[in-house]
Order: structure tokens, then C-alpha cells, then sequence
């Protein structure tokens, strides 16, 4: 197996980073409005770390993608995102059908790397503050 790309692992560690921080805000809302159970937190873990593994997969595919040629990298990719979606369809199943996780409390986490992609603008301004950018502006 070849080594994953460093930057798949720091941005797969990003977006880790920040679906931890949103799922302990969710978890404190659940626990606000007085609905915080264990299947709460049960939810969550399954939700959140199907997201993260989700965002790596499709990181090492494109890892892989960019060394074919371009009509195998679409076919790679495509498969990928086929299989990504099963995956997520499976997670969000278990989550409605099993009894001890809070299907709500799985199901809005996979939604978190969405919402951490959306920050990366952020994220680099805040890291170039004061430093050239590539065109030398």
C-alpha cells in the first residue's frame, strides 16, 4: 500500500479537528434542550467518525486519481464517490434502525465536513496573514 500524502493526512486531521469541536457543541445542545442521552453521544461517535473516514477515503482517491490518466482518475473517482455514498447510506441506516443510537445525533455530523471545507478560506487567511502569496501580491 502506498503512503498516504502528507497533505491528506493534515487535512483529514483538519477536518477532524473541527468535527470534534462541532460535535461537542452538539452534544451540549442536546444537552441544553434536555434530550443529552448515552445514544446521543453513541450517535455521534458513529456519525462523526463516519464522516472523518468518509473525507479520508475520498482524499486517498484523489491521491490516487492524480497519478492516471485522466479518463481512468474520472472512472476512479466516480467509483469512489459511489462507494462513499453506500457508505454513508449504511451509517444512516444503522442509525435509524438500531435502538441505542439517536438517529438525529448520527446523521447531522455527517453533515460536519461540509461546514469545515466552508472554513478553510478562514483557516489560510488566518494562516498568510502578513505573508506573500504565490503570485508575490
Amino acid at each position: 500500500m502506498a503512503k498516504i500524502d502528507d497533505t491528506v493526512v493534515r487535512e483529514t486531521r483538519y477536518i477532524a479537528g473541527v468535527v470534534i469541536i462541532l460535535s461537542v457543541i452538539m452534544e451540549a445542545v442536546f444537552l441544553i434542550i434536555g434530550m443529552w442521552s448515552y445514544k446521543v453521544l453513541l450517535g455521534n461517535i458513529l456519525g462523526g467518525t463516519v464522516a472523518v473516514v468518509n473525507f479520508l477515503l475520498m482524499g486517498i482517491t484523489v491521491q490516487k486519481a492524480v497519478q492516471k490518466d485522466e479518463k481512468d482518475a474520472a472512472t476512479l473517482m466516480k467509483l469512489s464517490q459511489t462507494l462513499r455514498n453506500m457508505m454513508l447510506l449504511i451509517a444512516a441506516v444503522l442509525a435509524i434502525a438500531l435502538p441505542f443510537i439517536n438517529p438525529v445525533a448520527a446523521i447531522i455530523p455527517l453533515f460536519f465536513p461540509r461546514i469545515a471545507i466552508a472554513l478553510i478560506p478562514l483557516r489560510d487567511r488566518k494562516n498568510n496573514n502578513g505573508k506573500e502569496n504565490d503570485n508575490g501580491e
